[in-house]
């Protein structure tokens, strides 16, 4: 007699949970490094992945991919390609492995989140993440451990890096406290101030003005919202106003109050001549780009080496750095997939369509000084967005 065959079902879904366990721990993966890998979140990405593409093999099945995917993946082979005229070889090499990996973790989202209860596990898994990064960032704060001069955040994060992955956390907090019950949802309201306090101990004034931009969403959702929230959000937009004047610590605050002369009169802290000499390059390699990567080799002439060892003079602009690392046509691919995402987010019903506006407008805000085409928060919202607006588009079955 043939035995029988084993039930493949835990093999298939064993990838989930890898990839819940990827997202809580991207808002503090540099603050664990595995040996040889690097942080927990790269080895749970790649556990995730390895199983993931194991388990659809299995079931001899792959989700159709959307535009966004389709897109991105040419983003990520464009960006291959530079190697070939890159003024940084090494350089292009790295960030196209990041690059693959980071395709990957959009794919495996995309095929494994297909219902509300996912969609809600992996934004519950990032917002629980952040609050545990937060957690870092106050026991650095309490044992005087700066990351720089007075100005902390977890372990291994750049502090403006850090505010902006506590940033987006807000308006996902909010939307779980929005639609939850009980006790969980006062734990998603706990979680707010929560961030919103390891965002001020970072002092930077960039996450600061996207932490403002994140509580668009409570004003946005403020008609079809109970008492409750709206007396919570109320005090969050208070308390937050008020740290800047009087609550926070005082080296924070008064880094902070210098955002307005930043802006208007200041260089962005030298942000502005990192940008014009992006700007003198692009004129020589305005199609095919520097290479991907190679914006910090490609500005030395101008700029010349930092002083600072381990400093690079990286883009601080997401934007720039696309166009100059990849060119008119690496740059038109991007933004090709953002205006696919901008189109998802559109058609999608008030309450996502109130969620992701927010949310793109607070990642918009960071990277404006910021270089993040290569960080996993960026991938993750363009996945979590793919993912709402195929499940709201096609009404497709409900999810295991």
């Amino acid at each position: 007699m043939t035995p029988a065959r084993p039930s493949p079902r835990p093999f298939i879904f064993a990838p989930w949970p890898l990839l819940v366990v990827l997202v809580f721990t991207i808002p503090w993966e540099k603050s664990v490094w595995v040996p040889f890998i690097g942080s927990i979140a790269h080895l749970a990405g790649l556990a995730a992945f390895a199983v993931g593409f194991l388990a659809a093999v299995w079931r001899r099945e792959l989700r159709r991919p959307n535009a966004a995917l389709l897109l991105a993946a040419l983003f990520v082979l464009w960006s291959g390609l530079t190697w070939f005229w890159s003024l940084d070889r090494a350089a292009t090499r790295g960030r196209a492995l990041t690059f693959a990996e980071l395709l990957a973790m959009l794919w495996l989202i995309w095929d494994l989140c297909r219902g509300p209860a996912r969609q809600f596990h992996l934004i519950s898994a990032y917002v629980s993440g952040s609050v545990v990064a937060s957690c870092i960032a106050f026991w650095r704060y309490f044992h005087h451990s700066q990351t720089y001069y007075l100005r902390y955040a977890a372990g291994g994060f750049d502090p403006n890096d850090f505010g902006l992955v506590l940033a987006i956390a807000i308006p996902l907090a909010l939307s779980l406290a929005l639609r939850g019950r009980g006790w969980t949802r006062w734990c998603w309201f706990a979680s707010v101030p929560v961030i919103m306090a390891a965002v001020l101990l970072t002092a930077s004034r960039t996450a600061m003005t996207a932490t403002f931009a994140a509580l668009l969403f409570a004003l946005w959702t403020w008609r079809r919202a109970d008492w409750a929230y709206r007396i919570a959000t109320a005090i969050f937009a208070t308390g937050l106003a008020l740290s800047l004047v009087r609550f926070a610590p005082a080296p924070q605050r008064n880094r902070l109050a210098t955002i307005g002369n930043e802006i208007t009169a200041g260089t962005l802290h030298g942000r502005t001549r990192i940008w014009k000499a992006g700007l003198r390059v692009l004129r020589s390699f305005p199609i095919q780009g520097v290479g991907s990567g190679a914006y910090p080799k490609a500005v030395e002439p101008w700029l010349g080496k930092p002083t600072v060892k381990g400093f690079q003079y990286v883009a601080h602009n997401t934007f720039l750095s696309v166009l100059v690392e990849s060119g008119a046509i690496g740059f038109a691919i991007g933004g090709l997939l953002l205006a696919a995402l901008a189109f998802f987010v559109w058609t999608l019903p008030p309450p996502q369509r109130a969620l992701w506006t927010v949310v793109a407008a607070v990642w918009a805000v960071g990277v404006f000084t910021l270089t993040w085409e290569h960080y996993k928060p960026t991938w993750l919202i363009m996945a979590l967005i793919s993912t709402d607006w195929a499940r709201s588009a096609w009404s497709p079955r409900k999810a295991a």
